[in-house]
């Protein structure tokens, strides 16, 4: 759920019909239908409730990846940027500076969205990512992956280049609970500390 003009929507995306669409919460009316999009699960995003953001799926063989960006008032993509390769989940952080995208390789994208310059750039997984998530105060970011693990990285540890170098792993936490793809993760907080549920096709969550 998005917030806009002090009105509730609803955005939706979907790789089989090829649209994206946005409809007003309360009268359940449709606001607009943003075609040519190929979304994967997790890749449709709000950038600071600025504009969206969606990743697209596409030829497999495909060395490249594409992100589509629109804004709210108009139904035609207004950017497009082409990363290295595919990319599946897409995420930003609360203010919209800063969009993160997972690879199919299992590396994480870090860009900035005012230029579209890529900041970082890190190996986080062995197999491809599926799901990104930022902690409710943007210091972590969670990130889940087809190999089953899911693991928190502290972002003044991926900007430090310093302790870049000397840290034997990037990430806090790796947890390794699953044993089939990660589907979804949520954060929050509990007694004082950051909580992460986790969710995956082997049908557990923890």
């Amino acid at each position: 759920m998005n917030t806009k003009m002090e009105e509730e929507i609803v955005i939706a995306s979907s790789s089989i019909d090829g649209g994206i669409g946005c409809w007003d919460l309360q009268t359940g009316t449709e606001h607009l239908r943003y075609k040519s999009c190929a979304s994967p699960p997790h890749g449709l995003i709000s950038v600071g409730r600025r504009f969206l953001a969606s990743s697209q799926l596409q030829d497999p063989k495909a060395s490249s990846g594409a992100i589509l960006y629109w804004s709210w008032s108009r139904p035609q993509v207004e950017v497009k940027c082409f990363p290295e390769e595919p990319i599946k989940p897409l995420v930003a952080n609360s203010e919209g500076t800063y969009l993160v995208g997972g690879g199919l390789s299992g590396n994480i994208y870090f860009w900035e969205v005012a230029t579209g310059r890529l900041l970082k750039k890190w190996r986080a997984h062995y197999r491809a990512v599926t799901c990104l998530v930022f902690t409710e105060d943007d210091s972590l970011l969670v990130s889940g992956s087809e190999d089953g693990s899911v693991r928190v990285w502290p972002l003044l540890m991926i900007f430090d280049d310093y302790q870049m170098e000397q840290a034997s792993q990037l990430y806090e936490h790796s947890f390794q609970e699953h044993t089939l793809r990660v589907t979804d993760i949520v954060t929050g907080y509990g007694g004082g500390n950051a909580i992460i549920i986790s969710a995956s096709e082997d049908r557990t969550w923890v």
